[in-house]
């Protein structure tokens, strides 16, 4: 005797009118002997898988309308990447099939016009992408016969690095004891850059008496002596396309009219007086000062709390960086370059911000015709966010029955023109965020109607 044990959980529905049905959920554990089957218990549990069947194809094959499964994001292309193919990503469902469309800087890309553009499963492909041309702002708009939405914007950028113009540069001659700086001035480029420099044909060492800004490329000497006699050449690296490029010499000699004496700091790497940092990200902060003796570097906040746990100092302290930032870590910040001549301060705050985030969203509403519909959308960030609303992809006014209040939308007495794709949009300086629904409106049904009479 053959025994097979089946688990299965299934909503199976019983006929109570002819347009309605109460859904019954229900827990089987069959134990069968295939020699004991009945035929109506062989016609029974047919039934039941055939009702699974059906239900899990009405889940898959419902009409509804677009809904996004992938959104573009921001992409910095490397311009010297052999693959010469930009692609930006949109994924979308939706019954019917949604067509896909996409408009750069509020224009329509037109595929047929540009051969260089196509639209492959609801991704954009460019290729052989042209900076002029293709950077700017992209946007996925997908409609079907319920309605169109639109996706977040994203941002095509081209990285790049130019070779340095000049071949030659001014010796630059300073006394012994003197503090000095040396200009990288970095050529053309697009994308984030690092800095290093290059002594006498070797990678020059930072310590506390050698500083290299990653904010502008130059190199800070605090105090000259007869070992930093050479010749130095600025190193710049795009960090996205890995492309190195080379400055040209500079070389640094000692004046002969004596050795310069000792004096009090001078701050010459100091941080904005200003830094807005998002939530989440790691800020770098940079000080470093010229003096004879060569200064310390300590860091303090200005309010007498200590700076958090998690924050590193590296380059001999000249550079303090706090991971994971969050709302305590913003305030007035200190850096302190002090010797025996005397000390100097700089200062600058630390302000926090956060990009929208979604704290409630809005959902699909299925209404009878001349109900009312009323949508709430909120959404948290520093600056607090503001609203507004689109339907099908274009902006929603307050008129006639249609009342707009930052993050909630009031539709009275509805009717068959009010049905289609709602986007609730909220965003800030730092940030946009959309969230979507589908409104249905629903007329009375011919059953429904001649039961009335």
């Amino acid at each position: 005797m053959l025994l097979v044990k089946i688990n299965c959980q299934c909503e199976i529905g019983e006929s109570v009118s002819p347009l309605r049905y109460n859904l019954q959920r229900i827990s089987l554990q069959w134990e069968i002997s295939f020699k004991k089957l009945t035929k109506s218990v062989v016609y029974y549990y047919f039934f039941v898988l055939i009702l699974l069947l059906l239900f899990s194809f009405c889940n898959d094959y419902a009409l509804h309308g677009p809904v996004f499964i992938q959104e573009p994001g921001h992409v910095m292309f490397p311009l010297n990447s052999e693959e010469k193919k930009v692609k930006l990503n949109c994924e979308v469902k939706g019954n019917p099939k949604p067509h896909i469309r996409w408009k750069l800087n509020g224009t329509d890309v037109d595929i047929g016009v540009d051969f260089r553009y196509s639209v492959v499963e609801g991704s954009l492909l460019i290729n052989n992408p042209n900076k002029t041309q293709d950077t700017g702002t992209y946007q996925c708009i997908a409609t079907n016969s319920f309605g169109t939405i639109v996706s977040r914007e994203a941002k095509l950028q081209f990285a790049y690095l130019e070779n340095f113009k000049t071949r030659t540069r001014s010796t630059v001659s300073v006394r012994q004891g003197q503090g000095m700086v040396l200009l990288c001035g970095p050529p053309a480029h697009s994308g984030e850059l690092s800095y290093a420099w290059i002594f006498n044909e070797y990678p020059s060492y930072q310590d506390n008496r050698r500083f290299v800004s990653q904010e502008t490329g130059n190199l800070y000497i605090a105090k000259v002596e007869k070992s930093d006699v050479g010749n130095y050449t600025c190193v710049v690296t795009n960090t996205v396309t890995n492309h190195k490029v080379l400055g040209p010499p500079t070389p640094l000699i000692l004046r002969n009219d004596g050795v310069m004496g000792e004096y009090e700091p001078k701050i010459e790497v100091h941080f904005p007086e200003t830094v807005p940092t998002a939530k989440g990200t790691t800020v770098k902060l940079e000080c470093f000062a010229l003096g004879n003796p060569v200064p310390t570097i300590i860091w303090r906040r200005a309010d007498g709390k200590p700076i958090a746990r998690k924050a590193r100092r590296h380059k001999s302290n000249g550079i303090l960086e706090i991971p994971n930032f969050q709302q305590e870590d913003a305030g007035l910040y200190e850096c302190v370059a002090e010797n025996s001549r005397g000390k100097n301060v700089a200062r600058g705050q630390l302000t926090f911000y956060a990009q929208p985030n979604w704290i409630q969203k809005i959902n699909d509403i299925h209404v009878a015709i001349e109900e009312n519909v009323f949508w709430e959308c909120k959404a948290n960030g520093r600056p607090k966010p503001t609203y507004r609303w689109l339907k099908n992809g274009e902006p929603l006014l307050t008129r006639d029955r249609i009342l707009i209040e930052q993050g909630t939308l009031n539709i009275t007495i509805v009717n068959l023109s009010d049905a289609g794709m709602y986007q609730c949009v909220a965003e800030n300086k730092h940030g946009v965020i959309f969230s979507n629904a589908e409104l249905s409106v629903i007329g009375e049904s011919l059953y429904w109607k001649e039961k009335k009479k």
